[in-house]
């Protein structure tokens, strides 16, 4: 076992991930973010080279794929690494293959590539197999891993390393090891901020609200009013003691006003710092149309004074700007969104949180433990400082006590699946297994069901216990209970008596003869039950003790009432079933699948990854044909686009789409009338914008005509439609026409500020 590697000496918990990997085993590993751990993928990389082997390292996004591939080309050599992004190819022939996890599965359904020579396979970030929308690619690629692949997972600090282990293990040959490691090599201090306060703990925060709250109150609401907390503020307070300093806000229209305005009274960097940040602005943004952009001009400016902002809305240039300088430690003070915390080890001393919510689409929400360690976990520089900051700011008007009191690592949430059963898993499973039986073997080896199966066993024993504690005290109930012998039903009965009697007393006039008659009858049969001689006559304690057993039963019954409707909703690996043959059922009706195979209309949606249906019948009916090569472009970014909230649907001016637009109408009608749920996706906001880059306007005239759209969106767009294009021409290798269309195609949103380099 190697005590050190290029320099570092290792940590007992990656030294013992190494020696199981060195055994033969597969590995799972989940620590603290910036414990190490890409180290021991470092290593993995080195080890399959030694035996003349390939490694394949995937990652959840294309920035962190284009990053860690520039890490792997500086320590391996060009010729040695390879980039695969859907959107990207360099070098694919490389012994060490780098590519996001999307295509990787892709490889492993569409058989496109070899892996035979392939020893390793590394999982940056696994836990993201609890995304939401992308989890189900992270099971999928564990679930057809071929078996002479071993894997490395990277996670960060997770509460249930265990279960996943044992999901893992259930699905390979080889032994799977969990090596789990919660200590922080630098360790964190956690503090709030608060105007009039400052910086304290949460237990001072939470003495100050109450102390202040009565002195503070707004007559009109009753309310205690606070006044708002002020990034600049926290930075002023914390000086530069505190810098590097890495200050998350959770909007990218935050981010930029955040800086400039700090920007506006602080110059963090000395005349020769400045000279070098604009040295690198030249080199990544020279020779692109991007000096005249009033967003790149803002960008630099406030760069020269050691200050940036970092989102997914700008244009990567900028992103890759900004990540060379904080890297450089040129940037002294950076306000990022989360995507930043993401992958690639940018250490600071310092992290500040502008709120501890964030909008989630949905609502705002506290952040949860998970994602609050995934970003503070940012702060302390190993072997530099011996404690990372960290400072919360709280807008004390809406805290509410005990919010924060979760906020420790040992309380992270665990990970739950979120498999999704796609077009295009179905299109691959019914071509690959021939058999009902292989078909649900396959389906129930996935995470959801393995999860779902032990909570429905915990249910199910819980059901029997609840069952039984019903049976027992409904035993022990006095043998008069709800009879008219019960002295509790004779007391409620003279309530009764009481409360009606008043009411009789206040009836007046003739229009309340039918209620008079109602009151007398229910009182003559309420007054036989009270005076009967029957009664049977209970202790005070005989009485309490029966009030008890019955609050006890009540809950017993809204528990079981519950536990079977958690039942109902549990999909098992029987309503999985059920679910593919829904959907199998729907492509057959489709003329995707006939007899069990799959159809010319299957074949090629079958290799298709985004919106397989709509291409695939756009492909068939001959719009990719008809049309020219500027409207395909401009179609490539409608398809599967999901606009922001304030994105509206844009009339068709300059080219007509229409007939495409039909096609996806049509499709979402057939998907909510069979299936009840929606998967295509069309959306025309950007369609204009891509039509005339295509047709070779320069990006300074574009952005004049985005409507306030985003230019990183804009280029993202313009990418993933050239992603999908890419897919396009790899299944339709039978017509070179079509093939060769789709080439030039690429070519033309391929160029300039689109275009990544790497």
């Amino acid at each position: 076992m190697p005590e050190m590697f290029r320099g570092y000496v290792l940590d007992g918990f990656q030294q013992e991930a190494i020696a199981r990997l060195l055994e033969g085993a597969s590995v799972f590993v989940a620590a603290p973010t910036g414990s190490g751990k890409t180290l021991i993928a470092d290593y993995v990389v080195e080890m399959a080279r030694d035996v003349q082997k390939g490694v394949i390292y995937t990652a959840p996004i294309k920035a962190l794929s284009n990053q860690k591939f520039k890490q792997f080309r500086d320590n391996f050599g060009e010729e040695n690494v390879g980039l695969i992004t859907g959107d990207i190819v360099r070098n694919d022939d490389a012994p060490v293959l780098v590519m996001t996890t999307e295509i990787f599965r892709n490889i492993l359904f569409d058989h496109s590539r070899s892996l035979d020579d392939i020893a390793y396979v590394i999982f940056d970030e696994i836990h993201y197999i609890a995304d939401e929308d992308r989890g189900f690619v992270w099971e999928e690629s564990l679930i057809f891993l071929p078996e002479h692949i071993r894997f490395l997972g990277l996670s960060a600090t997770i509460a249930n390393g265990s279960e996943l282990r044992n999901w893992m293990a259930s699905l390979r040959p080889e032994p799977v090891r969990v090596v789990e490691y919660r200590h922080r090599p630098v360790p964190l201090h956690h503090s709030y901020f608060a105007p009039g306060l400052g910086i304290t703990s949460l237990d001072g925060l939470e003495q100050y609200l109450r102390d202040t709250a009565a002195g503070t109150q707004d007559a009109r609401q009753g309310k205690p009013s606070f006044p708002l907390p002020n990034h600049g503020e926290l930075v002023d307070t914390l000086g530069e003691e505190y810098l590097p300093l890495l200050f998350f806000v959770f909007s990218r229209r935050g981010c930029e006003v955040h800086a400039v305005e700090l920007a506006g009274g602080h110059n963090y960097l000395t005349p020769e710092e400045a000279s070098a940040v604009r040295e690198a602005a030249q080199r990544h943004l020279w020779g692109r149309e991007l000096q005249d952009l009033g967003s790149v001009t803002q960008l630099t400016s406030i760069l020269e004074r050691g200050i940036a902002y970092h989102h997914a809305g700008l244009l990567p240039a900028c992103k890759e700007l900004v990540e060379e300088l904080f890297e450089r430690r040129l940037i002294k003070v950076l306000y990022a969104t989360e995507t930043f915390a993401v992958g690639v080890n940018f250490p600071v001393r310092t992290v500040c949180f502008d709120s501890y919510t964030k909008f989630d689409g949905r609502g705002f929400r506290p952040l949860t433990v998970g994602e609050y360690f995934q970003m503070a976990g940012r702060a302390g520089r190993r072997g530099i400082d011996k404690q990372g900051f960290v400072f919360t700011m709280v807008d004390l008007n809406f805290y509410q006590p005990g919010e924060l009191r979760d906020r420790a690592e040992d309380n992270v949430e665990p990970l739950w699946s979120q498999f999704d059963l796609t077009y295009n898993s179905v299109l691959n499973l019914t071509a690959r297994y021939k058999t009902a039986d292989q078909i649900r073997e396959v389906l129930q080896r996935n995470l959801l069901v393995y999860q779902n199966q032990r909570l429905y066993q915990s249910l199910q024993q819980e059901l029997l216990q609840v069952s039984d504690k019903i049976a027992s005290l409904t035993a022990k109930r006095c043998p008069h209970y709800r009879k008219d012998t019960c002295t509790e039903q004779a007391r409620k009965a003279r309530r009764e008596i009481d409360r009606l009697n008043q009411e009789l007393v206040q009836l007046r006039g003739r229009s309340r003869i039918k209620r008079r008659k109602q009151i007398l009858r229910r009182l003559h049969e309420l007054g036989r039950r009270a005076d009967s001689p029957a009664i049977h006559h209970c202790g005070k304690n005989e009485r309490k003790e029966c009030r008890y057993r019955e609050r006890q039963l009540k809950r017993a019954e809204r528990r079981l009432k519950e536990i079977k409707g958690a039942l109902r909703q549990i999909l098992t690996k029987e309503r999985l079933y059920s679910s593919f043959l829904a959907k199998q059922r729907f492509l057959e009706g489709l003329g995707y699948i006939d007899n069990g195979e799959l159809t010319g209309r299957g074949r090629v949606a079958a290799g298709v990854y985004v919106q397989e249906l709509l291409v695939t019948e756009l492909l068939f009916d001959g719009t990719f044909k008809e049309l020219s090569e500027d409207a395909v472009n401009a179609l490539a970014v409608c398809i599967d686009y999901e606009p922001r909230r304030d994105e509206a649907v844009r009339p068709w001016r300059l080219i007509d789409l229409s007939h495409a637009q039909e096609v996806a109408e049509e499709l979402i009608r057939l998907e909510r009338g069979v299936l009840n749920e929606q998967r295509v996706r069309f959306h025309n906001s950007v369609h204009e914008l891509a039509y005339r880059w295509s047709r070779g306007c320069s990006f300074v005239e574009l952005m004049e005509e985005a409507d306030g759209l985003a230019e990183g969106d804009v280029v993202s767009a313009f990418r993933r439609g050239i992603d999908l294009l890419r897919q396009l021409r790899r299944v339709c290798a039978d017509d070179q026409s079509l093939q060769a269309k789709l080439t030039r195609c690429i070519k033309k949103m391929d160029r300039d500020v689109v275009e990544i380099r790497l």
